[in-house]
């Protein structure tokens, strides 16, 4: 179980990365960042721009700022079980942010020259919202499979599943994002979640 843990959330994602951020640097893979965007631009419409803006702000640094100051209430509850799953979610949600940042800064791509729905800066690769929810709604599901043991845990789960791959298809219809970025925000998510959640059990064993 923990050798296939490590596969599926550390080699694989890793893999994923790697092949996409060699593609990326060697501008191999415009062509299919261009056919998902043809295909995503079909559904743009009025009332399409304003759902897709609403689920990209539910990963943007101003929505997890905001959730990072809730959950910073929270440490100082009498549980400390609670307050330590508490300052791990701000940890998580920090530490995310600012690798990715350098990846951003070592990959050095530039945003794509499409119609933008919604004003952005800074680099490209790898979508900062997509590994930003990977990152603090895959942690939630982490926690869930971890703690929920109710017969309902899929129905918490599935919704949330569902809005990660949302936010992803929002960064590509808002036109900030080539989906080569977004595979790559969700994979190095992926990745540093499942290193992260590996410490933070290690560390854990050590205190029992």
């Amino acid at each position: 179980m923990k050798f296939t843990r490590f596969v599926l959330t550390i080699v694989l994602p890793l893999l994923m990365f790697l092949f996409l951020a060699v593609n990326v640097l060697n501008n191999n893979i415009q062509a299919f960042d261009a056919y998902v965007y043809s295909m995503v631009s079909k559904i743009i419409s009025g009332k399409m721009t304003i759902f897709m803006k609403f689920i990209t702000f539910l990963a943007s640094q101003q929505f997890l700022g905001i959730i990072c100051a809730l959950v910073f209430l929270s440490i100082f509850t009498k549980k400390q079980k609670y307050s330590f799953y508490a300052a791990m979610t701000i940890i998580d949600i920090s530490l995310s942010s600012i690798i990715n940042v350098g990846l951003k800064w070592l990959i050095n791509r530039n945003r794509p020259d499409i119609l933008k729905l919604v004003e952005v800066t800074g680099l490209s690769f790898p979508s900062g919202h997509s590994m930003a929810a990977i990152s603090f709604y895959g942690f939630i599901i982490y926690l869930c499979g971890r703690f929920y043991k109710g017969k309902y845990k899929n129905l918490v789960i599935f919704p949330i599943v569902i809005l990660i791959a949302l936010v992803g298809l929002s960064r590509i219809y808002l036109g900030v994002h080539y989906s080569s970025d977004v595979l790559g925000g969700f994979s190095f998510g992926v990745l540093w979640l499942g290193v992260f959640t590996l410490i933070i059990e290690k560390a854990q064993e050590k205190h029992v």
